[in-house]
């Protein structure tokens, strides 16, 4: 492996701190900072962070040794992150159509990479409807376009230089003068760190031959490369989220704002982004402000739940959603309540179809694949350094070879103990000492698809 590439963008260790101000670390913003609300005052307004493409375990404050992610560390130091957070589905468009609407796919109608149904309620609709300022900037991905009027709309195709923190930064100040003194809620649709890792002149900073690759991943130098480049782009990721909270500080909204720093889905890397393995579902998400108590939270939450927690803190009327508030548990240290989540695949991309189910409980996960015939297709199959190093390895070395086959065809049942498989590498489905328990999971999911109307349930039984 070569060495390490010199740094080019300036952006030094002492830079990254400066820019995470906003969280009182590293150097003062240019204006004074505000105090944050007494204690127990809830915040009114709420501004989310949301990465394309982004993993748990990919930042510093979720384990990873390699992550150079200062501001969101700090940030979650001082509020609540989350173990168990998950998307209700591993790829863009359905998940996205989920936190806009606080239901699942079958629920909201975008099982794919289709419109959502007329007659349900979203975000800017349902917030409006209280005179919260509604705002979005960046990789929106939902469809019909009119059914998500947000008084401040700009999508990232209108956006020059869409990984420049400092574009960014200017998007945010401009949603904060915007919504003047008004309660708000704003996304801010990031793009990194989707691929192309290399758009935007990305800084070479990670040394390929030293990071440490998740053990999911065969070990191939093309896996390396791209894996080194993924972390450059979290790290200009993280660069990002300081910037847009020294902008939070200096209008003075640090005081009644709940923060969110999450992502839609996870890495666009095998056994990740567009499958229900844990890489693929199992969100980053941090939440800070006044009034939130600080720590690390095991309960099981999802991005379905955001929506009723904002509509929550404005005061707004909540109907029958998926999702739950998490205001108990952010302010009150209240428990959730939930002992298990189901998460979905229904789409891959949008030429073809691999559905399955998985539940999630805080042991172990079951995985339903209902279409364990067919091939996988995603965006990393044929059109990544990772696989394509891979095949080479493959011909060589028969673990890499089962791997991949691993990847592209599926048992019909998965089990993992993710206590001590946290990197889902055994398949206990077929294992005697744990068929009590799948046949419990089992039959939770199946009770859940029937129950909740899962189009699915024709296939789980067939």
């Amino acid at each position: 492996m070569g060495a390490m590439v010199p740094r080019t963008d300036g952006l030094d260790r002492r830079e990254l701190l400066g820019g995470a101000a906003a969280l009182g670390i590293g150097a003062a913003c240019s204006a004074p900072r505000r105090d944050l609300a007494p204690r127990g005052q809830r915040p009114t307004s709420v501004l989310v962070l949301l990465a394309d493409d982004l993993s748990a375990r990919e930042l510093g404050c979720y384990g990873c040794a390699d992550a150079r992610t200062p501001t969101i560390d700090a940030l979650a130091s001082r509020g609540a992150r989350f173990t168990q957070a998950y998307t209700a589905v591993g790829v863009c468009q359905p998940s996205r159509s989920s936190l806009y609407t606080g239901l699942y796919p079958h629920r909201h109608g975008a099982m794919g990479f289709g419109p959502i149904r007329e007659d349900v309620a979203t975000w800017p609709e349902l917030l409006r409807a209280r005179g919260v300022f509604t705002a979005m900037v960046g990789k929106l991905d939902v469809d019909p376009i009119a059914k998500f009027p947000f008084d401040h709309l700009l999508k990232s195709v209108d956006l020059p230089g869409r990984r420049d923190p400092a574009m960014w930064a200017g998007q945010v100040r401009d949603v904060l003068e915007r919504a003047h003194d008004r309660p708000f809620a704003a996304v801010i649709g990031l793009s990194d760190p989707h691929r192309p890792f290399d758009e935007d002149d990305t800084p070479r900073v990670s040394d390929p031959s030293r990071v440490r690759l998740p053990l999911s991943l065969w070990d191939t130098d093309g896996t390396r490369r791209e894996y080194a480049r993924h972390l450059d782009c979290i790290a200009r990721l993280d660069r990002t989220v300081a910037l847009a909270l020294e902008e939070l500080a200096r209008s003075g909204r640090d005081r009644d704002t709940l923060v969110i720093v999450s992502a839609d889905n996870g890495a666009s890397f095998p056994f990740a982004k567009s499958t229900l393995y844990e890489p693929g579902v199992r969100m980053p998400l941090v939440c800070a402000g006044p009034g939130v108590q600080p720590g690390e939270r095991a309960e099981i939450v999802s991005l379905l739940d955001v929506l009723p927690t904002a509509l929550e803190l404005v005061g707004a009327p909540r109907p029958a959603l998926d999702g739950r508030s998490l205001a108990p548990v952010l302010f009150e240290g209240r428990a959730l309540g939930r002992d298990s989540f189901v998460t979905m695949q229904t789409e891959n991309n949008r030429e073809q179809a691999r559905p399955a189910r998985a539940l999630h409980t805080a042991r172990f996960k079951y995985i339903r694949n209902l279409g364990p015939d067919i091939a996988t297709v995603s965006n990393v199959v044929g059109h990544s350094e990772t696989w394509e190093s891979g095949k080479q390895a493959a011909r060589t070395d028969a673990r890499i070879a089962a791997r991949m086959k691993a990847y592209l065809y599926r048992a019909a049942d998965e089990l993992y103990d993710l206590a001590s498989d946290p990197d889902e590498l055994l398949n206990l489905a077929s294992e005697s000492a744990h068929a009590a328990t799948l046949a419990a999971l089992k039959g939770r999911l199946r009770e859940w698809m029937e129950r909740n109307g899962d189009p699915g349930l024709e296939d789980f039984d067939a």
